[in-house]
């Protein structure tokens, strides 16, 4: 997933279920191939006799750079051309990554629990505990 550690999978299925809830029919598949091409996450369900797919990939990083937005719109067309309708791709990112590079077509979807703190991916509890052990050293006149 863009060289984030496995622990950060449940995470990223996290953020994705609360768009695409499993209970609304979402199904998950981590790494699917599709002849040539394999994203790195695949959402679907099926409504009304017809497959809904979503295109996901994943970029841990301040900034979301052009090959990442490029590799997920050649994912997409790529299995268009395979005859596999893709209806919508997102790209997942820390609260706070610049995705001002990220076109019209391409959903982001922030995750809570990764934020960009100084140009730096954090995990949200660190900065919480950060903040709070500031304030008790503070408090007793360490900091």
């Amino acid at each position: 997933m863009g060289g984030i550690k496995d622990s950060t999978y449940l995470d990223v299925k996290k953020a994705l279920a609360r768009r695409f809830s499993p209970q609304e029919g979402w199904q998950f598949a981590w790494f699917p191939t599709y002849g040539n091409v394999q994203p790195e996450c695949m959402l679907s369900r099926r409504i009304a006799g017809r497959t809904e797919r979503v295109v996901v990939s994943v970029k841990m990083a301040p900034a979301v750079p052009m090959d990442t937005v490029e590799e997920l719109q050649n994912q997409c067309r790529a299995l268009v051309e395979n005859d596999i309708r893709v209806d919508r791709a997102v790209l997942v990112v820390p609260t706070g990554a610049n995705a001002s590079r990220v076109p019209e077509g391409i959903d982001v979807l922030e995750m809570g629990n990764w934020q960009v703190v100084d140009g730096r991916i954090a995990w949200s509890k660190n900065i919480e505990r950060r903040a709070f052990m500031k304030e008790e050293l503070e408090k007793r006149g360490l900091a």
